[in-house]
């Protein structure tokens, strides 16, 4: 063999070697904290953590609406079906569902969203704890008790929000780990032993050009394009029939009926939404907990789940002084569209919103 050849052979070892001591010490790393159990994102004694994109938006965000003296600002927290709030004004500006001073109202107040898909109430008592640091108060909060904001682990959350995991993975990597029956948020930690070649790759919170402070847009509205496109999977419940009904609204009673037959809040989720409302009383910061408005037939199928009588008790238990408990029924709204049963379309999020508002006493 020629010296060359030896030398390339060599030269090509050192690379290889580099890359098995990384993923060694990766290994060694969680094997060292092995005996906590302590899953990814969250550190002893102290439960989950913010991401760092959570804590920019969350600073960007309150400054800018610490910057609009004499506007009113209301806090909004839930999952996915209040994430459609995140359309609110630009919906507000060609609601048919609203008057022309309550599309005012509505136009004049700040929104601040945190919904998110597989949010949870641990996510949501460290955001509003980060605002109180931030000296930030708004002048009142609307927190939707959804089903999957009460538990840690359940079928429908898939590791997707970003509040929760202070160390967090894209979509496909918790794909991944689905593949392999690693699908709950304490097996992320122990999944990666695994696939620690992953662990290399860029962590998404690192990527913060997203969450650099922008100028918001206060009366955003569609444009022809994104009026037309916004509700074209959207239905009027007169209009869900046959094959579509099943699509729709058949598939999520089956869903539901058998992802909440066992049903149980997490004793931090219940801890943290106890730890929301004696916040915001103490600062005398009126809030809204209701229990979120789904289709008729899927309200039937959760009320026969351990999840009716659990919301129940919060009602019973959390309301007094400035906290109010409200069940949202779609008997309350004109608007009847819907995108499926457990959603209810971005064009109705107008009118809902103003309601929950008047309950609250918020607007005249």
């Amino acid at each position: 063999m020629s010296n060359s050849e030896s030398g390339f052979k060599k030269w090509l070892y050192y690379p290889l070697l580099l890359i098995v001591l990384l993923l060694a010490a990766d290994k060694l790393l969680l094997l060292a904290n092995k005996d906590t159990a302590t899953p990814v994102g969250v550190t002893r004694g102290a439960g989950i953590q913010l991401s760092e994109t959570a804590k920019i938006r969350l600073n960007m965000e309150a400054s800018f609406a610490a910057k609009l003296p004499g506007r009113k600002t209301v806090v909004v927290f839930g999952s996915s079906r209040s994430e459609r709030f995140n359309l609110l004004k630009q919906e507000t500006t060609i609601s048919e569902y609203l008057n022309a001073p309550q599309k005012e109202q509505i136009l004049s107040t700040q929104f601040l969203v945190y919904a998110q898909v597989g949010a949870q109430m641990v996510a949501y008592y460290h955001a509003l704890d980060h605002l109180w640091r931030l000296n930030y108060i708004p002048d009142a909060i609307v927190l939707e008790i959804g089903p999957e904001l009460l538990e840690l682990e359940h079928k429908n959350n898939h590791g997707k929000s970003e509040f929760i995991f202070s160390d967090e993975y894209d979509y496909e990597y918790y794909r991944l780990l689905a593949k392999f029956g690693k699908k709950s948020v304490a097996d992320e930690a122990r999944a990666r032993l695994l696939f620690a070649g992953y662990a290399l790759k860029p962590r998404p919170e690192l990527q913060v050009y997203d969450y650099l402070p922008k100028a918001q847009n206060e009366k955003p509205e569609y444009s022809l394009l994104q009026k037309y496109f916004r509700g074209y999977k959207d239905y009027l419940d007169a209009e869900l029939t046959g094959k579509l009904r099943e699509e729709r609204v058949g598939a999520f009673l089956t869903m539901y009926g058998n992802n909440y037959k066992t049903f149980a809040v997490d004793p931090l989720m219940d801890e943290s939404l106890k730890r929301i409302v004696a916040m915001a009383r103490a600062k005398n910061i009126p809030v809204l907990l209701y229990r979120p408005f789904v289709h008729d037939e899927l309200k039937q199928v959760l009320d026969k789940t351990p999840y009716a009588p659990a919301v129940d008790k919060y009602a019973k238990e959390l309301i007094g002084g400035s906290v109010q408990f409200h069940y949202a029924s779609q008997n309350d709204y004109k608007c009847k569209y819907w995108s499926d049963a457990s959603h209810y379309s971005t064009r109705c999020t107008p009118e809902i919103m103003h309601h929950l508002l008047r309950v609250l006493k918020f607007y005249p």
